[in-house]
């Protein structure tokens, strides 16, 4: 089988070349979309790179899930609804089998998420993927980090560390035990915080999702928003398996470990119980600080509600 007789079998099949507002999808040069006059597009795009991203000998399936799942957390931050992506897709030789685990994975998640592949290109080199994707919200609707005011409170979902903690322990078992099966799964299968991200949409004021690291990713609001942030160390929720660690090693991996998508987000002061409970019916929410005036000052406090100084820096690329 050539390039395009494997897009055929493996993704076209798998999604309609025309519905709503897409005009064209796959067999042409391009798509075409229609965005609706009262609507906003929202994209992103997401490499994954065998050894990097992920174990080079992980399963097809686990690569196609984490590599759509990183994108659909990048829109849920935005407060948007996803609805098409494109796919670019570069192995190293025409395993058909790989490739068959890999299309049914994605089309899956694809399809649980009502999102349509409209396009991409298939490739032969190092095992990498590329992924664009397309989202939906009301005009001026979008959340983004440059809306954080002192004195809104800052949150978490989920608990930090799990899939950091995860790498570990399949890195060196004896200096980190046996990961939990939900630490496992964060680090293979991470889940998108799709519906806290549009029910926030009318409610932060911003929002983010945390793929370097909670200090690097919510750095990163504080600079957009030029504010500061108390962080109090005895609200982080950490992930089970880092109540074994020492307290200096756990903090690190859970505000700088990465690769836990979830969303960090600010609430202006206020807010209403009912709109609380609403996101904790959703998915568990953690308060963990305060925005402040301090521009771009981030400060950790400790249980006695001391400054507490961490060695350790979020992952980034060429560093």
């Amino acid at each position: 089988m050539n390039e395009f007789e494997i897009i055929e079998r493996f993704f076209k099949d798998a999604h309609p070349t025309s519905k709503g507002d897409l005009a064209l999808g796959i067999g042409d040069d391009a798509a075409i979309i229609n965005v609706p006059d009262d609507s906003e597009l929202v994209m992103s795009m997401d490499t994954l790179v065998a050894g990097v991203h992920f174990f080079e000998n992980a399963p097809s399936e686990d690569i196609a899930f984490k590599s759509l799942s990183v994108n659909l957390s990048d829109i849920a931050a935005m407060g948007a609804s996803p609805r098409w992506i494109s796919l670019s897709l570069t192995l190293p030789d025409k395993d058909l089998g790989w490739i068959e685990k890999f299309a049914s994975s994605f089309n899956t998640l694809a399809a649980e998420n009502a999102l349509v592949l409209i396009g991409g290109d298939l490739t032969k080199g190092p095992l990498s993927i590329t992924v664009q994707i397309h989202g939906i919200n009301p005009k001026g609707k979008s959340l983004i980090r440059s809306g954080a005011n002192p004195g809104d409170a800052i949150y978490v979902t989920g608990k930090l560390g799990a899939a950091a903690y995860a790498f570990k322990s399949i890195e060196d078992s004896q200096l980190y035990p046996a990961a939990t099966k939900e630490e496992i799964q964060r680090l293979h299968r991470p889940e998108a915080r799709m519906k806290t991200g549009t029910t926030l949409r009318n409610i932060a004021t911003s929002c983010i999702d945390i793929s370097d690291g909670l200090l690097a990713d919510l750095g990163h609001i504080l600079k957009a928003s030029k504010v500061g942030a108390d962080i109090k160390l005895a609200t982080i929720p950490y992930s089970d398996s880092l109540e074994k660690l020492d307290k200096d090693k756990a903090i690190e991996m859970a505000l700088t470990g990465g690769d836990d998508y979830e969303l960090c987000f600010t609430l202006p002061s206020g807010i209403p119980d009912a709109v609380l409970n609403e996101l904790e019916s959703i998915c568990p929410i953690y308060c963990i600080g305060t925005i402040t005036n301090q521009l771009s000052e981030l400060s950790l406090f400790d249980e006695n509600d001391e400054l507490y100084r961490i060695k350790a820096n979020a992952y980034r690329h060429f560093s």
